[in-house]
């Protein structure tokens, strides 16, 4: 029997490599794109060297999701938040939360740059519970790293440092709204804290 190493191209960027059985009549196998490559286990095996590369360049993943956030793309979350409070205020946070209307494609679009900063095929999205929901993970851990929502209403926003991040009052009362909601038991330890950490900075700020 014979063997041939066959790797997918997307341009000059290898995404995978498949060991294929070589016949007689063998033909290349058919392109391989991204949409089949968002269709692949998301629990795929890493090798060291994978898991060596992915930990030496994921400061880099913050920097690289920031970088691809355009005009119609909203921050929301812990980073909208920690982008405006004084450092003791802040909540350490790995992940960004983008409020946009194309949350696949953004994320995708994420996931490509991702994949392209660190040289391999070292990040994949997937949907998320929430429907309309895309999550952008690391194979090496198979933490998320970007949330991208497409949102039910307009989101009013702040432009900082070139970014749109949602408007602060507007969290302020969001996250009011979901203390008082039951269903969202879970998360009131969290929004709770949120909330207070608003009304200090405001204060700091010399607002109400």
């Amino acid at each position: 029997m014979q063997y041939v190493e066959y790797q997918y191209m997307e341009g000059n960027k290898m995404l995978k490599t498949q060991i294929v059985h070589k016949t007689k009549n063998w033909r290349p196998p058919k392109p391989y794109s991204y949409k089949e490559k968002e269709k692949e286990e998301p629990t795929k095996r890493v090798s060291i060297a994978h898991t060596r590369q992915f930990h030496k360049k994921k400061h880099r993943i913050g920097d690289v999701i920031l970088s691809k956030v355009d005009d119609s793309e909203i921050i929301y979350g812990a980073r909208a938040l920690n982008v405006r409070f004084p450092k003791y205020l802040d909540r350490p946070t790995t992940d960004y939360d983008i409020f946009t209307k194309q949350p696949k494609r953004n994320a995708v679009e994420a996931e490509k740059a991702l994949d392209k900063e660190f040289g391999g095929n070292f990040f994949h999205t997937q949907p998320a519970e929430h429907e309309g929901t895309y999550k952008v993970k690391a194979y090496a851990n198979q933490e998320g790293y970007a949330d991208y929502t497409k949102p039910d209403d307009e989101i009013p926003y702040e432009k900082i440092r070139g970014k749109k991040y949602i408007d602060l009052d507007y969290m302020e009362r969001h996250t009011e709204k979901t203390l008082k909601d039951p269903e969202a038991a879970y998360r009131h330890a969290k929004d709770r804290d949120a909330l207070n950490r608003i009304r200090i900075y405001k204060k700091l700020k010399g607002g109400n």
